[in-house]
């Protein structure tokens, strides 16, 4: 749930291409209910400025254990993207390094996640020969052990789990040449099995997909999200007969770039019972320790077969990365390189300009050293990947009175 494209990196003084966003929502379809309470707050718990040695790419967060990836776009400290951290969460939850898995012939461990059950950690590799699909057994979750891997040409810049059907699969993003949806049968994880391959424009290609209900959700750059049944009856596909409903095309916003369709995330509300907003998020040109741009673009897709932009946020001089949400609370979290992690109140009906929805901010490195890559609600805390500053634990304190919905 996932990533970038070339970057700058200014500490090295590399170009970088991040993406960039925008949104095109109109004003006519209500508003926000409410504005959010504003005595909410995030406030860094533990971790932060532990990983000296490499740039941090992407994480996850399972149980009393946490795993982040590397970047090697550029080389840290002669440092290539190519390991795997391994953290073990104390009694507060703050995270402390126990391990390392470093994979020869890999530039960059771009995306890492753990099955439901927490049985299987899965992370996706880009740059060099062994560039692909790794699986890694979690029967001690400090120790992972290999269990199977496949190599990928071009790599796979992201990976998740997907269960349909009582089997479980891996929706991989495949990169340029011939970028592809990938989907792999991991259901044995000991004997990864390719399930199917869906061409994506070469537009850019594919960045990211999200996988709920039997639907896949395509993050496809400048071809927009793709929307394909794999498993949820709308058109009549699977995991291995994929099937399109629609696509969409966000606005790009006036942010140089194009629209860059990056990530996203499906909102099922559980207090209004519906499943009515895609939030997605759009990555602009960047410089890794500066300043990034996009924005985060939100679709109504009641009509799944008709999705309609409506609304967005801009956090200026910096650019939306990863997601994730606190459905019942009815909060989206997002990964905002420069900008540290947002919080936004997402309760409601949701048009226009979703600027005053703001609930908090954090740069968790300081100014300077924050380019937060990814975020994940687990245990109670938010728990953020930062490429300067590493692995941050950060609570969520508010005072009795706010947000009662």
């Amino acid at each position: 749930m996932r990533h970038t494209a070339s970057f700058t990196v200014a500490v090295v003084s590399m170009i970088i291409l991040l993406g960039t966003a925008g949104c095109g929502g109109d004003d006519d379809d209500g508003g926000p209910v409410e504005p959010p309470d504003s005595d909410v707050s995030l406030v860094v718990a533990g971790g932060g400025d532990n990983v000296p040695d490499r740039y941090t790419s992407d994480l996850w967060v399972h149980g009393n254990y946490a795993y982040s990836g590397t970047w090697g776009g550029a080389f840290r400290n002669g440092n290539a993207g190519n390991a795997l951290k391994i953290w073990a969460l104390d009694p507060v939850g703050a995270p402390s390094l126990a391990d390392s898995i470093i994979t020869p012939d890999i530039g960059t461990v771009s995306d890492v996640e753990v099955s439901s059950d927490g049985e299987v950690l899965m992370f996706s590799a880009e740059h060099g020969a062994s560039q692909g699909l790794y699986l890694y057994g979690l029967a001690d979750p400090s120790a992972p052990t290999l269990l199977d891997s496949v190599h990928v040409e071009a790599g796979l810049h992201t990976a998740t789990f997907g269960e349909i059907a009582a089997r479980r699969y891996a929706f991989a993003a495949k990169n340029q040449p011939d970028p592809a949806l990938k989907i792999f049968d991991v259901t044995d994880p000991g004997a990864i099995e390719l399930a199917a391959t869906v061409p994506i424009p070469p537009n850019y290609g594919i960045h990211d997909t999200y996988v709920r209900d039997g639907l896949a959700f395509v993050f496809a750059w400048n071809s927009g999200v793709i929307i394909y049944d794999v498993g949820n009856g709308i058109r009549a596909g699977s995991p291995t007969d994929p099937r399109e409903v629609s696509r969409l095309v966000t606005d790009d916003n006036g942010i140089a770039g194009s629209p860059a369709v990056h990530n996203g995330w499906w909102f099922h509300n559980p207090v209004t019972g519906e499943a009515r907003y895609l939030f997605i998020g759009q990555e602009g040109p960047g410089v890794v320790g500066g300043n990034a741009s996009g924005d985060i673009h939100v679709v109504d897709v009641s009509d799944l077969l008709h999705p309609v932009e409506v609304a967005g946020f801009r956090l200026q001089g910096a650019g939306a990365h990863n997601f994730w949400m606190d459905e019942a609370r009815q909060i989206l979290y997002a990964a905002y390189y420069n900008g540290g992690v947002v919080a936004l109140d997402v309760s409601g009906t949701l048009s226009g300009d979703l600027s005053d929805r703001l609930i908090d901010r954090i740069e968790p490195g300081g100014a300077g050293n924050t380019y937060t890559w990814g975020v994940q609600l687990a245990n109670g805390f938010i728990y953020a990947s930062d490429m300067l500053s590493g692995l941050w634990q950060i609570a969520v304190e508010e005072s009795s009175a706010s947000r009662t919905d």
